[in-house]
């Protein structure tokens, strides 16, 4: 949520206070003398209503059906080691001479 939930809403209300009507794209912001603050902020209620419904519908019956969470074995070894890397990158240094 931090960068695009917070980031997007921002971007939302940011037209309901700078949206400039002398630039012709449909601005009507407060500080220009305009209303549309109201308008903008009902849509960020909308999305994040909206987002939060599918969200349910999706990550509900993925939950339900245990598909959200990895396997023993990978929790265990981290995922990191089972899927994303090499086995080299995570081999144990060679020790020669007493020194690694």
């Amino acid at each position: 949520f931090a960068v695009h939930g917070a980031c997007g809403c921002w971007g939302i209300l940011a037209v309901g206070f700078f949206g400039n009507p002398d630039e012709g794209i449909g601005g009507n912001g407060v500080f220009y003398g305009g209303d549309q603050l109201g308008t903008q902020i009902f849509a960020a209620f909308i999305i994040v209503i909206w987002v939060g419904v599918l969200s349910i519908c999706i990550f509900l019956p993925l939950r339900l059906l245990g598909m959200l969470r990895m396997g023993d074995e990978f929790q265990e070894k981290g995922a990191d080691l089972m899927e994303h890397s090499p086995s080299k990158a995570y081999s144990e240094p060679k020790v020669s001479n007493g020194t690694a």
